[in-house]
């Protein structure tokens, strides 16, 4: 596959056409969110092992969601099936191996970005100290340790999830081992880093506007559970719209090969 270089404008194209699959479906992206969303709470149930295995199955979400949004786009419906299809073909036993080697390695690296975060930011207990003496969830928010030690674990998320942002779609699309997708997701990120950062603060922006939406119908409307209700199914559409994006970020940077053909269903975006 052949890197394609992006003018930085696009990363905004690129929400417009996460948020127009999800308006195409709505129901399909909600609901497969929502599933995952449920699996994740019943696996972090599990001691030790359960948020592990939470982390690894990461890079499979992003591929399902990358697969819904091409089913958006050849006019078909959006089903839970994308979850497991990325185990099953072209060869489901080499497929799965590569699969449990990017859920180890992003599961390692999510453990060194808390070992770091740790290190050089207030810490975990930091957060356990503001729970404790908070009398409400403000509290903890406006708790000047617990800012710090969540700007140092998005300071050093960001460049992990840069690192693993195309991964999926390499590994199944595009045929490469967990390494040589690692590598080439990198250098795609990195030479298109401008539209990704007008990715990053587009959807920053989108989350600021909910919040400030959510802080108006407190105030104009007099039933709390109905404005919880709205903005819970709110927020889970917008989280939606984000992965579905994902796909377009994928279509733009790389160029699909014979070996790699089934990667896109169409040509590249246009700003």
């Amino acid at each position: 596959m052949k890197l394609r270089i992006m003018p930085a404008r696009m990363g905004l194209t690129w929400i417009g056409h996460g948020l127009r699959a999800c308006v195409r479906q709505p129901l399909g992206f909600v609901g497969l969110l929502g599933l995952i969303a449920s699996a994740a709470m019943l696996l972090i149930g599990i001691p030790v092992l359960g948020p592990l295995l939470v982390v690894g199955f990461m890079p499979l979400v992003w591929m399902a969601f990358m697969l819904a949004s091409r089913r958006v786009l050849n006019q078909q419906r959006v089903t839970p099936t994308v979850l497991v299809e990325p185990l099953r073909e072209p060869n489901p036993i080499t497929m799965r191996r590569e699969w449990a080697k990017l859920g180890g390695a992003y599961v390692l690296g999510t453990l060194l970005v808390m070992q770091l975060a740790d290190a050089f930011g207030p810490g975990s207990d930091a957060l356990a100290k503001a729970l404790e003496s908070a009398k409400q969830a403000s509290d903890v928010l406006d708790n000047p340790d617990v800012q710090a030690d969540l700007l140092w674990r998005l300071v050093l998320t960001l460049p992990m999830s840069l690192l693993f942002w195309h991964t999926p779609a390499l590994i199944y699309w595009g045929r490469l081992p967990v390494l040589k997708a690692l590598f080439f997701s990198a250098v795609a990120c990195w030479r298109n880093l401008g539209a990704f950062v007008l990715f990053g603060l587009g959807w920053l922006g989108a989350g600021v506007v909910l919040a400030v939406i959510d802080r108006v119908l407190v105030a104009a409307v007099p039933e709390p559970l109905i404005v919880n209700v709205l903005m819970t199914m709110a927020a889970m559409w917008l989280a939606a719209a984000f992965y579905a994006s994902l796909y377009f970020t994928v279509v733009d940077c790389f160029e699909p090969d014979e070996s790699s053909a089934a990667m896109v269903d169409m040509p590249p975006t246009k700003p």
